[in-house]
């Protein structure tokens, strides 16, 4: 589902080219997107073919990633191998788009936008870059593995600061929000999607300047009236009007409540209860009814389509035209590939573009998760903002927003950074509820 219109760069195109170190730059138009953390679903029609409305932007020569907390290391030249982000459709799709998922679809009243084939063969090709805070598509001929801005080879071992984004974490499912308002919800400890998805989006504040993650604040409430359904009995007890009226929990950019700082709760809540991307029926990326239309109380969470959409909606700055297009496709657990898919995806995504990699994921394998025999088998989502390809084994570290009283087992600290094994978060990726990631 989307507006009509398209702005992505066609392959037989003709095209201004910007001739840089490590090849040539096709470079699509896109427009600036408002920061505001409101939106309502519209209408949407059928995908048309996409335009070739072109415009020249120049990069400037210098590093995407926000930061470097280790030496960058050369790596000995690696080869770039696609990654595999097709699937097999179970029923015919539009023509000239791919359905983006075929496991975890998502409740019917929040439809996954198709992708178009020619789309993901540039993601697939590695082609999808982030110039200067500017997506682009790169000439055929240039090698995924330089730096489109410096023809330099995407290091071997890289991660991005994480001073601010260590320490979003989760609200509590029960205690005092920012205004003082008692509260008792257990839809909150179930949000990591959402947690992992401000993680990513974080980054892209910082390149792009949206969306508002360190600022979003206001009410939010749980949506079952968006979703159709009638407030769960029990459920959860929130915040009142002078009416009477439910108006949630007040979150905003940062607190103290809990003992520490804790960044973006605010833009967390937004995602979770109140995002609605265009041709979304219901508010938040987690599912707040089960297919027989009853509440569900608490939330199952979300199923990484729904992170997929929410992050293209977000990252694109909330465009009319190809935002489901933007940056962001799917790779499944059981691709054969999937290992390799991961590592590649990950170094282009962190090391050459300088944002995250959400991972949908099965607790059971995840470090700060362990406790034995009690170790359990969580669906879960984390964003993995490092890794390091030259390590014996090579690593990945990542932020799970998961804190202390979610998870209070040994390995989890507020604000601490985990590093797993590659083949582990592998493992992580493809246990019993484990589902894929998004990059």
């Amino acid at each position: 589902m989307r507006s009509t219109g398209r702005r992505f760069v066609p392959w037989g195109a003709a095209a201004l080219l910007v001739v840089l170190a490590g090849g040539a730059l096709f470079v699509g138009l896109r427009g600036g997107g408002g920061e505001t953390a409101t939106a309502s679903a519209t209408g949407a029609v059928a995908a048309e073919s996409p335009t070739a409305s072109l415009r020249l932007a120049t990069p400037s020569v210098g590093p995407t990633a926000a930061a470097t907390e280790t030496p960058a290391l050369t790596p000995a030249a690696p080869t770039f191998q696609p990654v595999d982000v097709f699937a097999t459709p179970t029923a015919p799709p539009p023509k000239g788009a791919l359905p983006t998922d075929q496991v975890d679809s998502p409740a019917p009243r929040r439809p996954v936008p198709a992708q178009w084939t020619e789309w993901l063969g540039l993601k697939a090709a590695g082609r999808i870059a982030l110039v200067d805070g500017k997506t682009v598509v790169l000439d055929a001929g240039a090698d995924p593995l330089l730096n489109p801005s410096t023809g330099t080879p995407v290091p071997a071992a890289h991660i991005l600061d994480t001073s601010y984004a260590r320490w979003i974490i989760e609200p509590l499912g029960y205690g005092e929000d920012e205004k003082g308002n008692s509260f008792s919800d257990r839809n909150l400890w179930n949000l990591c999607e959402p947690g992992a998805t401000t993680v990513a989006l974080y980054y892209w504040q910082q390149l792009t300047g949206h969306p508002n993650v360190t600022g979003t604040r206001g009410y939010f409430l749980d949506p079952y009236a968006a979703e159709g359904v009638a407030w769960p009995v029990p459920g959860p007890t929130v915040a009142r009007s002078s009416g009477g009226a439910r108006i949630g929990t007040y979150w905003s950019g940062s607190d103290r409540l809990n003992g520490y700082t804790a960044h973006a709760r605010g833009y967390i809540m937004y995602l979770g209860m109140a995002v609605a991307p265009p041709g979304w029926q219901s508010k938040g990326i987690a599912v707040y009814a089960d297919a027989n239309g009853r509440p569900l109380y608490p939330t199952i969470g979300a199923p990484r389509t729904n992170i997929q959409v929410a992050l293209n909606w977000e990252a694109s700055g909330h465009e009319t035209q190809d935002w489901a297009e933007f940056w962001y496709a799917s790779v499944m657990r059981f691709e054969p590939t999937a290992a390799r898919d991961l590592r590649m995806a990950v170094t282009l995504d962190v090391g050459r573009d300088g944002v995250p990699v959400v991972v949908e994921l099965d607790t059971h394998e995840l470090p700060n998760w362990q406790a034995g025999s009690k170790t359990p088998h969580i669906r879960h989502a984390i964003a993995i903002v490092g890794y390091d390809n030259a390590a014996s084994p090579p690593t990945y570290t990542y932020i799970d927003t998961c804190g202390r009283s979610c998870n209070s087992r040994g390995g989890n600290q507020n604000g601490a950074l985990h590093v797993i094994a590659q083949s582990q978060m592998v493992s992580a990726m493809q246990d019993t509820v484990g589902s894929g990631f998004v990059w």
